[in-house]
């Protein structure tokens, strides 16, 4: 599949990506499916790897038959800056994986290793793994599927990855997500670096979307070969813009020294900073989101967490608020107002009738879009009660969201930063924004905060006072952005 052209693939223009032709797919594929139980127990009883006629398909009954299913089906092709053998530890190594897609994978496990692979290496690897994948948003519940993934070496240059779901392995009464064959294809090329063709195919009963999200799955943008390639080239554009600097460490001045320093470290922390605002989206069945208890927070949704020794994190309980919105600006200009670090007076409530600037940028990957910045907040003249404020803040598109976030520094730890310090002894709580396609008048912007509640809260109760305060904050931050965008877009 990852090799073929027309008619098995086709470009579609409204979507700019290349989509599956399932009457094509049908007719070449689906005659030459076994059922996986004899596939693994054929591989598991020593059969050979090489097995031409298994495209990995499985015949699995979706878990509510009245709602009709969604093939989702789309490739993406592209060029990343690490050589094959690393691409292949990272996608076969769950906690890795997780981490590098964090923006896409909220949870995943490693449910047990079938096969080791052949001289000690990943070649002919088969594992069993369980994952849940999410928009970055309260109100769309994640997908959970179980899969396996297996690796394979095809020459001296070229993997492969491949995927498909194991429900029939793992019965779900109540399974959504079947993931046919999908992974990628990945080339090696000279100078260490990669080609890979990255294919999704999967089948999807999604009954519960929210009328507000329902054309962004429709389109087929929510989860596309193109969300994970684009992820994919992201982090490791980060890691080349990172060896670039410490390369220009070396011979420089000393003061030239401590300023590549100070920025390679808040790109680390800025790193951090993206996780953290990620997990605010993990599902866990112990803590799930919970629509606030006050008249006209229905919509705003908060759960806690209490952190008692996680590194790089403020110690007591952290509250976490979110909610979604319709707002009739296209994605893209709502982006480049939210990232301008002089607009940020504008909806920031600790920011409102101050002055507000971007002074530091440092771009983190190939697209300009994505960049890491220090927005500095400065108090009115006359005001000797605030001091400075700094807010590190990353700024990246994933093709499907684009995202703004930002966690709050002190004067005293920026300075730390740039004097080349370790970073990791800073503690930060991200919040941010993510801006998400709808139609081409209009975007659905996700926010979501993180707070260190002073009250006694658990994840069943949150005291009056810290209801109050999440309503407060959400409904002013959405109306001062709303104001803003509706006045620029006026002019």
């Amino acid at each position: 599949m990852a090799q073929q052209q027309e008619p098995l693939w086709q470009f579609d223009t409204n979507k700019q990506t290349e989509v599956l032709n399932e009457v094509e797919y049908k007719r070449r594929f689906a005659h030459l499916d076994p059922t996986l139980e004899e596939i693994i127990k054929f591989i598991a009883n020593g059969g050979p790897i090489d097995m031409p006629n298994f495209n990995g398909n499985v015949d699995i009954e979706m878990g509510n038959s009245s709602i009709p299913s969604v093939i989702e089906a789309s490739r993406a092709i592209g060029i990343v800056l690490v050589d094959p053998i690393n691409l292949v530890h990272m996608l076969m190594d769950v906690d890795k994986w997780s981490c590098v897609f964090s923006n896409i994978v909220s949870k995943a496990t490693n449910l047990g290793l079938l096969l080791t692979g052949r001289d000690g290496n990943l070649n002919g690897a088969l594992q069993v793994m369980s994952a849940q994948f999410h928009l970055p948003s309260p109100l769309v519940r994640p997908r959970e599927v179980y899969f396996a993934r297996y690796s394979r070496q095809l020459d001296f240059k070229t993997w492969l990855v491949a995927d498909v779901s194991l429900e029939s392995v793992y019965p779900n009464p109540l399974v959504q997500y079947k993931r046919r064959p999908s992974g990628c294809l990945i080339h090696g090329l000279q100078s260490g670096l990669s080609l890979v063709t990255w294919v999704e195919n999967n089948v999807v009963c999604d009954g519960s979307i929210p009328e507000m999200f329902r054309q962004t799955f429709k389109s087929g943008v929510a989860f596309s070969a193109k969300r994970w390639m684009l992820t994919m080239e992201r982090h490791y554009d980060r890691y080349a813009v990172l060896q670039k600097q410490q390369n220009q460490l070396l011979g420089q001045p000393l003061l030239d020294n401590n300023v590549r320093k100070g920025q390679k470290n808040l790109m680390k922390l800025a790193e951090r900073t993206i996780k953290s605002y990620n997990t605010i989206f993990s599902s866990c069945n112990e803590n799930q989101w919970m629509p606030l208890s006050i008249h006209g927070g229905e919509d705003i949704f908060v759960k806690t967490n209490m952190n008692l020794d996680a590194p790089g994190t403020p110690r007591g309980v952290v509250v976490m608020i979110s909610t979604s919105v319709w707002l009739p600006i296209p994605q893209n200009d709502v982006f480049k107002f939210l990232r301008a670090g002089g607009n940020r007076w504008k909806w920031d409530l600790l920011s409102y009738g101050c002055m507000t600037r971007d002074a530091l940028h440092i771009p983190s990957a190939r697209d300009p879009a994505n960049s890491v910045s220090l927005v500095i907040v400065e108090p009115p003249n006359g005001r000797t009660n605030k001091s400075e404020m700094f807010y590190l803040q990353e700024s990246f598109t994933d093709s499907t969201g684009m995202y703004i976030i930002f966690a709050p520094v002190d004067a005293s730890a920026v300075q730390y930063i740039m004097e080349g310090k370790d970073s990791d002894s800073v503690d930060m709580l991200a919040s941010g924004f993510a801006v998400l396609p709808c139609t081409s008048e209009g975007s659905i912007l996700t926010m979501a905060f993180q707070l260190m509640d002073e009250e006694i809260s658990t994840p069943e109760y949150l005291p009056p006072h810290s209801v109050s305060t999440a309503n407060r904050l959400v409904s002013e931050t959405v109306s001062l952005i709303k104001a803003s965008l509706m006045f620029n877009s006026a002019f």
